[in-house]
């Protein structure tokens, strides 16, 4: 029997999403159009207080609970700077399938620096058609920001650029202060966004494809590494490095923990020849 899956977003992420899951027949995804910005928005009026994946879990378990099924999924991106090169703009994708009734989880993630990603204070010397080619319009969204009366005012997702380039040139006028810009990250404003998220998709329809070898649970992947290397140079363990990567089960105790087939480290990634 076909087990649904509730899918919770109103952000159009379907769209992304669905064509993963086309190729699991058992499984089939159905909207949940809940409000997700009450778990939080990029633009920043709901503050996140969440972590990204506890965030994602919150949402699918809405999902499921609104939709009465058992198996809930939900998305949650963060764009910020690349974990390995803090000069590069990246997006983290997380995707969450919970199931209520056995009540596991089933997170993947999937990051890439192949983000649009701009923000930018606007005055009266701004190039506003150059900003227009930053903030990519109309093939990505763009919101607009002020302060009136000590509040935030958020026009979102605008697309067009006379209409992007007249509201400006209105704001600038007008007696608002602290115009900026930025990209509207909503997946439905962000074509960029939109491939990560189908990239995560496919990553977590690999893992719900995959079983456990002992309780045969859907959901086997890798869930962590062990780490310590020793420096070829010094000999010191060096304890952030990781030796191997960690495979277990959602639902079970079984797990297996597969070498990287590395047994040291060069003493240039070594924290005692290079404090």
């Amino acid at each position: 029997m076909a087990s649904t899956i509730a899918l919770a977003t109103k952000h159009g992420k379907l769209a992304q999403i669905a064509p993963a899951f086309a190729c699991l027949p058992d499984w089939g995804l159905t909207l949940a159009e809940i409000d997700t910005d009450e778990f939080g928005t990029f633009s920043g009026e709901i503050p996140r207080t969440l972590s990204p994946r506890d965030a994602a879990i919150a949402k699918a378990r809405a999902g499921a609970e609104f939709l009465g099924t058992d198996y809930g999924l939900a998305s949650e991106g963060s764009i910020g700077s690349h974990p390995q090169m803090p000069w590069v703009t990246s997006d983290h994708e997380l995707l969450a399938l919970v199931c209520v009734s056995k009540d596991f989880v089933i997170v993947e993630s999937y990051l890439s620096a192949e983000i649009r990603a701009h923000k930018e204070v606007v005055n009266e010397q701004t190039d506003l058609e150059l900003l227009v080619t930053r903030l990519d319009l109309p093939t990505h969204g763009a919101n607009i920001l002020f302060s009136q009366d000590n509040e935030t005012v958020i026009h979102k997702g605008i697309h067009d650029p006379e209409i992007f380039v007249a509201e400006l040139r209105k704001l600038l006028s007008s007696p608002v202060e602290n115009i900026r810009v930025e990209s509207d990250f909503r997946a439905m404003s962000s074509p960029s966004r939109q491939k990560n998220i189908s990239a995560c998709a496919e990553k977590l329809v690999k893992r719900i494809s995959t079983t456990c070898l002992s309780c045969n649970e859907i959901g086997w992947g890798k869930v962590g590494y062990e780490f310590g290397l020793p420096c070829s140079g010094c000999g010191q363990l060096v304890a952030s490095v990781p030796h191997s990567e960690k495979f277990g089960c959602v639902a079970c105790d079984y797990s297996e923990v597969i070498s990287r087939g590395q047994d040291s480290i060069d003493p240039a990634r070594c924290d005692f020849c290079n404090p």
